[in-house]
């Protein structure tokens, strides 16, 4: 899938679309929850109609932010069932129940309020749990840091990079396959993974500005500087 991402990386946006939005929902589902406590202590009822009104709101939004995620997922995890992704589209969609759940009791005025805060709380708690596997999908489990002797301000620099461009694609603290293949220990094995070439600098290089198979290019949107700074990360994996 390369629209519309192949025209937005020609004005250099290059990252994902589904987190830009994620925002929308994640706070509409927050405010409704805020809102609807306020009511309950203070009895307004406006107040526990601006809840309803958010979740609405939140239900019309959801859709777009989730329709973006399939995108983001089939362009750049080509569609790899990792578990993550399995979390996500699950959460994603027993939110979606208990939002119009959670309509439903806020507009029947026969529903006791502790009913529809729980209700709220069950979302925002599920929103949570999307936040927290949308981090394991783009940063990986807590990984062990590399030894002190061998990091250098380079390599540190590195990591950075490497976060925002490889680690979707890439474990570092394990050998396994993500959407590429796991890159720990990549400069003391014998061949690359994927083209079987001899693990050198200038292979390595080469598979970042020319890829082999499937594997994005980053020519152009990478420095050399930037280039030697992964490197050097990826020495010390």
């Amino acid at each position: 899938m390369m629209f519309p991402y192949d025209q937005l990386q020609q004005i250099g946006y290059t990252h994902p679309l589904h987190p830009t939005l994620t925002h929308l929902p994640v706070g509409l589902i927050l405010g409704a929850f805020l809102f609807f406590l306020v009511s309950f202590f203070s009895k307004k009822s406006t107040l526990r109609q601006t809840a309803v009104h958010c979740i609405v709101l939140a239900v019309i939004a959801l859709p777009v932010v989730a329709g973006l995620g399939i995108m983001d997922w089939l362009h750049f995890y080509k569609g790899s069932w990792l578990f993550p992704i399995k979390m996500k589209i699950g959460l994603a969609a027993i939110l979606f129940v208990f939002l119009i759940a959670a309509i439903y009791s806020g507009l029947t005025k026969e529903s006791p309020r502790t009913g529809t805060g729980l209700w709220y709380l069950i979302c925002v708690v599920l929103v949570i749990g999307l936040g927290f596997f949308g981090g394991e999908l783009v940063y990986g489990p807590s990984q062990t840091e590399a030894a002190p002797e061998k990091t250098t301000v380079l390599a540190e620099k590195g990591s950075g990079l490497f976060r925002e461009n490889c680690s979707m694609c890439h474990f570092t603290d394990k050998s396994e396959r993500k959407v590429g293949p796991g890159l720990k220990g990549i400069f003391d094995k014998e061949d690359l993974p994927v083209s079987g070439q001899e693990v050198t600098e200038a292979n390595v290089r080469k598979q970042i500005l020319t890829p082999y198979e499937n594997m994005p290019s980053f020519k152009g949107k990478l420095t050399e500087k930037e280039i030697e700074a992964i490197l050097a990360y990826l020495k010390t994996l």
